[in-house]
């Protein structure tokens, strides 16, 4: 057994001249990473990672029998010795930004915003991988470059001048977005697409400068990548820059390969990449992935001592691997908590077959994204992975984005199949109901590739669970003649909810009791009580359409003496809070949110910890618990006939002697949005209706003057806003004054921020030789203009977008595009 940390979250694979190597120490992927800037010194090396030299030696000597890094002496005359990079990174482990994760979450919400076909899946996959901090950067650099290299005879040699027309319309063809010449000394671009476009700047930018090096024969490097995006459009200006050639590391992939290829796991835990390198948990994963299983079948499965399999298991259910599920008897399963991404099974395969289709695809007009898909699964299976489980993970993460909205019920889900199985060009329908088989169709003459096939299956498997709160498992597969795919239900009283945040030494006792209270148990018990032809009616009830004469029967067997609590209708609806919230039963046991609750059932909860003023929001207000459903000594009770999220509320201040409207919009807003919206509700019509002036972190202030006065704002002089808009839980000090009678007036096309706060159309201000302003209409490249007394003169912006203008009477401010071929 391995004595590393088996479930390693910094972690990197390499290939390597005899094969694929996964680097598990810290210490030396931290060594990869810096030599990726080039070959270092011991030295060097040493002090960049503050790691003593003595150390360092024997990380270095490893990494070269790995065949990682290779030693070099450049000058024989001289002792030093350099160390640089010899094998490609495959995969890494990177923390992922917020950004990345809301661009992830949209993706997924809205799959068909800015693609269709496969290209919609490709684009999920990319952001997908973003959002758990997958690196796999080199992967993307190869792609972007073989990409490049495909236009090279078309392109042909010659000067940038005459080549960047052409590199122009090759760019705009394949990837969809739109790529404008700024300079050529240096070249300079401009690019401009819609949101999806901030992902794949690494690769653009890539495949530009590998045409251009292409098409002159010199070497060039990415000199910045700066964001003149904004909340309507995204546009990216691109530099490059002349550099010498640099001889780079000669990686051997004809040397015979390892007799034995390491085994090992690329799987998502709670949101992040991690690396399971165990081979006793590898196989325990294996075992259990497609069913939660006992302590017993798993033995017997696996062939292993029970005090080895329960000591391993019990590690597994600790590191958030496993975790364990009862049955309403007590027995205890262990299943899946973690996602496998995809399984090391084979040595690298030198056949680029598939990577050169890849890339054929992708030359195609629109190609890109689609083209990035194709090719990053085939560079992977030729490295010698197994990625099906990484589109069955895609699969069921859309299932769960595209169902968390809505009636919780199979019609719903299975819509919501079909909508993106249209989007990929295929098509479903219920083939039968016991077993319960769904068929894939082709639209058309579509083709019909492996990955949205996978895909499909990922998402009705995930679909089929959420709809009946049960477990399933895939009894066949398709064929090419016969494209279907059949489940069979297992484990019919087991919840669907592992229990969480269990101590490991209560997993080894046997039935302990349940700290969290579930729907899904209950439900489990109720629903599967009455059978029709001795199959439980939960088998049949959710289905529609061609089964319509089945469910017709179920109706009538429930009507002739069916148990009561079995109704026709599946529809929950989800009780959820903010983080940090504690809801727990008249018991004081905690629900385990998000908590699902049948439609016109009451629920009753008492809040424990949280925050101190609680609600929800609903239609743009913000409505306490007590002014909208009342409580019982603290206890509500509520029949939901919605969803509902609990928030925490603070109470706006709205005495200031201005007109104060609030609108709560749930959601995050950019001041843009709420600067022009025209919903705000006035302060006291606000009031009225929820009892208080109650906002959630995602509500906004509109602070308005009357006719002839102003917004005063502590802190600021000479501005003369007559109306802000602002974070109501951020609220400034504010009064009313009259607006002096000597102000002037700045006319705007465009937006601007004055001391931080937005301003549209028009602004009164003093007579100053200094007025500072940030654009913020638009982004760049963008030439700013003054007009007064009718002549127009150009003003000075920098780089952090602020211009300062003197303003000594009414002006004009516009502004117009520059640069731009």
């Amino acid at each position: 057994m391995r004595t590393e940390q088996d479930y390693l979250r910094d972690f990197a694979v390499v290939l390597t001249e005899k094969g694929v190597v996964a680097l598990t120490d810290p210490q030396q992927v931290a060594v990869y990473d810096f030599l990726c800037n080039g070959k270092q010194r011991p030295i060097d090396i040493a002090e960049a990672l503050q790691t003593p030299s003595s150390s360092l030696h024997f990380i270095l000597e490893k990494m070269v029998d790995q065949g990682v890094i290779v030693r070099s002496k450049p000058d024989p005359s001289k002792k030093e010795v350099y160390y640089s990079n010899l094998a490609s990174k495959i995969i890494g482990a990177v923390k992922p930004s917020s950004e990345v994760i809301k661009e992830s979450e949209e993706a997924f919400r809205n799959p068909d915003a800015y693609y269709t076909g496969l290209a919609s899946v490709a684009n999920m996959l990319e952001s997908y991988t973003n959002e758990i901090g997958m690196d796999h950067s080199q992967l993307r650099q190869r792609y972007a470059e073989d990409l490049a290299d495909s236009f090279k005879s078309s392109i042909g040699d010659a000067t940038l001048d005459n080549a960047m027309p052409m590199i122009k319309d090759r760019f705009n063809a394949v990837t969809g977005f739109r790529m404008s010449v700024f300079s050529i000394n240096p070249p300079t671009l401009v690019l401009e697409g819609n949101r999806t476009m901030r992902t794949k700047m690494d690769m653009l930018a890539m495949m530009i400068r590998r045409m251009m090096e292409n098409a002159t024969g010199k070497v060039f490097a990415v000199a910045s990548i700066e964001d003149f995006s904004n909340e309507e459009s995204v546009r990216y200006k691109v530099t490059f820059e002349r550099k010498e050639p640099e001889p780079l590391p000669y990686l051997n992939n004809s040397l015979p390969q390892i007799d034995e290829p390491e085994k090992f796991m690329i799987v998502d835990i709670d949101g992040r990449v991690a690396l399971l390198m165990n081979d006793i948990q590898c196989k325990l994963v294996e075992t259990i992935y497609e069913r939660p299983l006992c302590v017993t079948d798993v033995v017997n499965m696996v062939g292993m001592p029970r005090s080895t399999v329960t000591t391993n298991l019990l590690r597994m259910v600790e590191e958030g691997v496993a975790s364990v599920f009862y049955s309403e008897s007590g027995a205890m399963y262990y299943g899946m908590n973690c996602a496998i991404l995809m399984k090391r099974v084979r040595k690298y395969d030198r056949d680029t077959t598939p990577t050169r289709n890849a890339i054929k695809a992708a030359s195609a007009d629109n190609g890109f994204i689609e083209g990035y898909l194709l090719y990053l699964l085939a560079s992977l299976r030729e490295l010698g992975f197994d990625t099906d489980y990484m589109m069955i993970v895609l699969g069921a993460k859309y299932m769960r984005a595209a169902g968390h909205d809505g009636p919780k019920n199979f019609d719903s889900y299975f819509g919501k199949m079909s909508e993106i199985a249209k989007i990929v060009d295929l098509s479903l329908s219920v083939v039968s109901v016991y077993p319960l088989t769904i068929g894939i169709s082709r639209s058309g003459d579509a083709p019909v590739t492996a990955p949205a096939m996978t895909f499909l299956k990922g998402m009705a498997h995930q679909g089929l669970e959420m709809a009946s709160s049960g477990i399933f498992v895939r009894v066949s597969e398709e064929t090419p003649e016969d494209m279907k795919v059949s489940f069979k239900e297992i484990y019919p009283s087991l919840s669907m909810t592992p229990i969480a945040e269990m101590e490991a030494e209560a997993l080894s006792q046997p039935a302990p009791a349940v700290k969290k209270r579930t729907s899904s148990v209950r439900d489990a018990l109720r629903n599967r009580s009455a059978k029709a032809d001795g199959r439980p009616l939960r088998t049949v009830r959710y289905i529609t359409g061609m089964a319509m004469v089945v469910f017709a029967a179920m109706v009538v067997v429930l009507a002739m003496g069916g148990s009561g609590e079995n109704t026709a209708s599946a529809e929950t609806y989800m009780l959820d809070a903010d983080d940090g919230f504690v809801l727990c039963d008249s018991d004081g046991i905690a629900y385990d949110l998000p908590y699902a609750v049948k439609a016109d059932q009451p629920i009753s909860f008492v809040v424990t910890a949280g925050a101190e003023t609680y609600g929800v929001v609903v239609d743009g207000k913000a409505y306490s618990l007590d002014s909208l459903y009342g409580s019982d000594g603290g206890v509500y009770t509520i029949n939901m006939t919605s969803d509902l999220d609990i928030t925490a509320l603070k109470e706006v201040d709205a005495s200031n002697g201005l007109d104060v409207s609030i609108y709560d919009f749930g959601r995050s807003v950019s001041e843009a949005y709420a600067y022009s919206f025209g919903g705000y509700v006035p302060s006291d019509e606000y009031a009225e209706a929820t009892g208080g002036l109650w906002a959630s972190e995602h509500a906004w202030v509109q602070i308005s003057a009357a006719e002839g006065s102003y917004v005063a704002l502590d802190g600021i002089d000479g501005v003369y806003y007559d109306m802000v808009c602002v974070d109501a839980w951020d609220m400034p000090d504010a009064r009313s004054k009259r607006t002096p009678s000597n102000s002037v007036t700045v006319t705007l096309e465009g937006a601007f921020e004055v001391n931080g706060y937005y301003v549209e159309d028009s602004l009164q201000v003093a007579k100053t030789d200094a007025l500072s302003m940030k654009f913020v209409s638009t982004d760049g490249p963008v030439k700013i203009l003054m007009e007064k007394d009718g002549r127009s003169s150009d003003v000075v912006m920098g780089l952090d977008r602020f211009i300062s203008v003197a303003i000594t009477q009414d002006v004009v401010l516009s502004y117009e595009y520059v640069g731009i071929m």
